[in-house]
This record gives C-alpha cells, structure tokens and sequence, in this order.
C-alpha cells in the first residue's frame, strides 16, 4: 500500500527532521538561558510561577519594579487580558472581572493623558 519515496522526497524529509531537531534543541537553550536569567533577576517570582510566565509577567508590567508597584488585582488583569478580550470578541459571557478590567484601563487611560 502507497508509493516508494522519491530520493528528492527523502531528502528533503532528511532536511525537515534535522531542522526540527535542530530547533528543539534551539529551545532547550533558551529554556536555561532563561532559568538562569529569572533566578538571577527575580528568583522569588521564577519559583512562585516558573520562568516563562513570570519572564511574560516582567515583560507586560515594562520591568520588575513596575512590577512589584502592582497590586495583585493588577497582576491577576494582566493575566486574564487575552482571555477578556476573546470574550468581547465573540461575545461570550465574560466574568465579573471585566468590570475592574474597564476601571484598570479608564484609570491608566487618564493618567497618561
């Protein structure tokens, strides 16, 4: 059952797998270069939620002391925002956060006016 693959096809499937493999490994470096990043920087906030979500955290606060002013309203938004915007997107039934979602973004929208 099916055909034989052609030498064309097999190389390029040789080529595919080694660029898979290839970027695997391409994330197994970045995954301890950033391990090693967060428990330098902030190894309190990699322990707490792990590297990548805490690295995401930093990254949409703007820096780790913008970061730590938040409270944990703020931070508890700040996760849930992709979620709240497919909500209004699509119309579903969002959750009563949305509520302090609007007041957060009203609030930042006034002062940097």
């Amino acid at each position: 059952m099916g055909t034989d693959i052609s030498e064309i096809d097999l190389i390029n499937i040789q080529h595919f797998t080694d660029r898979v493999i290839s970027l695997a490994e391409y994330r197994l470096q970045l995954q301890e270069y950033l391990h090693s990043k967060m428990d330098s920087c902030a190894p309190n906030l990699s322990t707490l939620i792990g590297d990548a979500v805490g690295a995401r955290l930093i990254s949409h606060a703007g820096s780790l002391t913008n970061l730590a002013k938040y409270p944990a309203s703020t931070i508890q938004i700040l996760g849930a925002e992709k979620a709240l915007f497919q909500s209004t997107q699509h119309s579903w039934q969002h959750s009563k956060i949305w509520s302090y979602f609007s007041l957060f973004l009203h609030s930042e929208g006034c002062t940097k006016k």
